[in-house]
């Protein structure tokens, strides 16, 4: 406790971190080592397992996506019938560190992800600096922080992430600028505890995030695999980055909270499936349905930018999109999708996910070109169509490509439910494949995200109480339970009613 009896928290923030890949190596990293020994550790559930992007909003809203609406960078807009990313005018949301500003609190936030820069706020926040999820450019609160960060620290080297398929030279430049990244992050991070007062500090690194995407070992290291030393000299550099920030923070009036949302394995999606299996289900239904469709046309995407994304090299997209800007690289992103739809005679499409497939259905009444009755008899029979085709994919032998089809209302209802997608398809397990069989025949592709690895449901926690060294492993919890839970150890130290932070 501190000398004037105001509680204190900080929480170091490991994006995606891999809580057994830690395990596996915490020989050689010693601060995680020893963060554990003294720490109470707690595994974390999340909604990762079908909604990976939403896991920050649930997070600092402490609510499920069904309340909140947000699950990926570029969501569906309904009124314009495109994708578009995601904006405090449209889907804000307000991370639960503002009410501790309304109590008076000083608090500084560093590039924690999914977050909207604010437009005013009593504290210190610094967004999309070094995050691997970036819902808006560079910004920082007070207004002159941001140039002063620039000239201290430079531009992060992480840069934006493009998802096509990468050269092994490209995965080992990725690999670089992520180690010196993490080592630029400690020093800022230092500096922001060191250099002003403080109540409540929290900061994320997006390093281990964008490392298990790339750098995930791919097998026995060999000239064409990604060396396993290689997401390993990233959790190294996070290890002493984590010892550099504990070593700034007066321990013994602080309670730490070491953390990651959701983790990271091996990439078992088969995405690559999506778009394909819905072209074949939607030309599918006008032939049962044609009634539906005055013009006898099959409802067909006529896209010119998808098929560009489709045939232009991947080191050539990769190039054009680190040169143009942000608002360039979303209307090609949204344009693969969506132009060239004869929306009259499209009863569904699919959307831009991270991992699980996302299904939209084009309803009247929703969307503002929407095709298909809520409630009708043609409704029922395409959602039926829709899921029961996925439900069929097999591999070559016969093994079972969907684990589930879930309605996103009945798993998150809320009231932002509408901006979720409609279906999400969950995957079994298997290795991505390269042709499948289904009840609309047999289709052939290739992963190609540039993604050895994808995201797990679980996270953890090691909670360090200041002057208690008590190791040991704390019930679950939910990420929605712990800004409740700070927001409370504040109050309750503050009234001299409780302790901080109880796991």
């Amino acid at each position: 406790m501190s000398a004037n009896n105001k509680p204190k928290i900080a929480m170091i923030g490991f994006d995606a971190a891999e809580f057994s890949y830690i395990q596996e190596f915490l020989p050689i990293l010693p601060n995680f080592r020893r963060a554990l020994s003294c720490g109470r550790l707690c595994r974390l559930s999340s909604p990762a397992r079908m909604i990976p992007g939403s896991v920050w909003p649930t997070f600092y809203t402490a609510s499920l996506p069904g309340e909140h609406g947000i699950h990926h960078l570029m969501q569906w807009d309904a009124d314009a019938m495109r994708l578009r990313r995601v904006s405090s005018a449209w889907l804000y949301c307000e991370p639960f560190w503002r009410e501790l500003e309304r109590r008076g609190l000083r608090v500084i936030a560093l590039d924690v992800p999914m977050t909207f820069p604010p437009s005013q706020c009593a504290g210190v926040e610094i967004s999309s600096w070094g995050a691997h999820d970036q819902l808006s450019l560079f910004s920082a609160y007070p207004r002159e922080l941001g140039g002063e960060i620039l000239r201290r620290f430079g531009a992060h080297p992480m840069g934006i992430e493009v998802p096509v398929e990468k050269s092994l030279s490209e995965r080992m430049r990725v690999h670089a600028n992520l180690v010196s990244g993490v080592a630029i992050k400690s020093e800022l991070t230092r500096w922001l505890l060191t250099s002003r007062p403080w109540d409540f500090f929290i900061a994320v690194f997006g390093e281990s995030h964008r490392g298990g995407h790339i750098l995930w070992p791919d097998g026995p290291d060999g000239e064409s695999s990604i060396p396993a030393s290689a997401l390993l000299d990233v959790y190294r550099a996070l290890d002493e980055a984590l010892g550099n920030i504990l070593a700034a923070i007066k321990l013994e009036e602080t309670t730490v909270i070491i953390f990651a949302l959701h983790g990271m394995g091996a990439n078992l999606s088969q995405e690559h499936f999506v778009t394909p299996l819905m072209d074949r289900v939607n030309v599918k239904f006008s032939e049962l349905e044609p009634g539906l469709y005055p013009s006898g046309r099959p409802p067909r995407q006529r896209s010119a930018m998808r098929l560009l994304r489709e045939n232009v090299p991947p080191w050539l997209q990769s190039k054009i999109a680190n040169l143009v800007p942000q608002r360039v690289r979303d209307a090609v992103v949204d344009r693969s999708f969506t132009s060239g739809r004869d929306w009259p005679h499209t009863p569904g499409l699919a959307l831009r996910a991270d991992n699980n497939g996302y299904i939209r259905f084009n309803l009247s009444g929703r969307e503002a070109q929407g095709m298909l009755e809520p409630g009708s008899a043609s409704f029922a029979r395409y959602s039926d169509l829709v899921r029961e085709s996925f439900s069929s994919l097999r591999t070559i032998d016969g093994r079972r490509l969907v684990e589930n089809v879930y309605f996103s209302a009945e798993q998150f209802p809320g009231k932002r439910m509408h901006h979720l997608p409609d279906l999400i398809v969950t995957w079994s397990g298997l290795e991505p494949a390269s042709r499948v069989d289904s009840t609309l025949g047999t289709m052939v592709g290739e992963l190609d995200t540039g993604r050895g690895g994808n995201h797990l449901e679980k996270g953890f926690q090691i909670l360090l109480r200041p002057g208690v060294e008590q190791a040991g492993e704390d019930p679950p919890l939910a990420i929605t339970e712990v800004a409740p839970m700070i927001l409370r150890s504040f109050t309750e130290r503050r009234s001299g009613s409780g302790s901080i932070v109880s796991g």
